[in-house]
């Protein structure tokens, strides 16, 4: 599951979802202060598991619960309203929203998935165009069986995840409005940041679980069995791809970008049990990094912060169920 949190605009709050730690519940967190104010959730989500969080246009936050996208609107006369289902996406996962104005795609909403209960891949990128009548449709994937964790930058660029590793792509919006697949993603490998090994324990293998473009860094958390870590890689000042044209990168261009990547890339933290609610961003060109670590027996799991220097520090603590 990819897709857990979010800074707001000005990086003062976190939004988080509680499912990653097994629990129930959509809360924000005030960077300043450690304080969690939990989401007003109606009565029918107050057992969700609530996993996969995205900001809109408006700043709103949007979740996906039961099988459809909410929006949470504080201070709104109803704060928490359903905004549509998710069908034909069965149990769709790693919401993300195109919130740059002006584009083909802006407020489309997209999510990871299949159509079938019983599929076997982890499901590729479904669309939705805004309006009460469009439902989500398919979005063709050559050559690739899997797309997840889409992440849009603040200029619009698309980064996402595909066997274990960061790439950069885009997505061609079919012009014919009666297909049934909103569209294309085209893209490429950018950065092979999985950690891959084999040994009696498998001790050590991580694949790429999230990634958070923000500033002139992608960030990306990586995760295995009971470890994770996480890393950043420098944005490539152009994407390898560029919609509507013909030419895809040779070779060498391929192995240039993927090696500049490798050899910029650093580490943040390592060694982590969990990471849940990983988010990045930069304000005023610091960065800050946010996610929900290990537990203390006494106080709960500990809310993290990395401000681009140093290690990460606590914040406050995610109080025990």
């Amino acid at each position: 599951m990819a897709n857990e949190a979010f800074f707001s605009k000005d990086g003062r709050t976190v939004t988080m979802g509680l499912g990653g730690r097994g629990g129930s519940g959509l809360v924000q967190v005030d960077i300043a202060t450690g304080k969690i104010t939990p989401a007003p959730l109606p009565a029918e989500l107050k057992d969700e598991s609530i996993e996969s969080v995205a900001a809109g246009s408006e700043g709103e936050v949007l979740f996906l619960a039961k099988n459809g996208v909410w929006v949470w609107t504080p201070g709104a006369a109803t704060p928490v309203k359903h905004v549509c289902a998710t069908a034909p996406v069965v149990n769709a996962t790693d919401l993300f929203v195109a919130t740059v104005p002006g584009t083909p795609l802006t407020d489309c909403l997209f999510v990871t998935g299949n159509e079938s209960a019983d599929a076997t891949s982890m499901g590729t990128f479904y669309g939705r165009k805004p309006g009460a009548k469009n439902a989500f449709l398919s979005i063709f994937c050559r050559r690739v069986s899997d797309a997840t964790g889409g992440a849009f930058s603040a200029d619009g660029r698309l980064f996402f995840i595909s066997s274990g590793d960061v790439w950069e792509g885009g997505l061609q919006v079919d012009d014919d409005t009666g297909t049934e697949r909103l569209g294309t993603l085209v893209g490429a490998r950018i950065a092979p940041l999985g950690i891959m090994n084999t040994d009696e324990a498998n001790a050590g293998s991580m694949w790429v679980q999230h990634v958070a473009p923000a500033g002139k860094w992608i960030y990306a958390k990586l995760r295995g069995h009971h470890m994770a870590a996480i890393m950043r890689t420098p944005l490539p000042a152009k994407p390898l791809y560029a919609l509507g044209s013909a030419d895809s990168p040779d070779s060498k261009t391929q192995l240039a970008a993927m090696s500049q990547a490798l050899n910029k890339t650093e580490v943040i933290a390592d060694g982590l049990d969990h990471a849940d609610g990983f988010c990045a961003t930069e304000v005023g060109g610091q960065p800050r990094l946010f996610y929900c670590g290990d537990a203390d027996d006494d106080k709960g799991y500990a809310l993290m912060l990395w401000e681009g220097a140093g290690q990460p520090h606590v914040i406050g603590h995610l109080p025990r169920d």
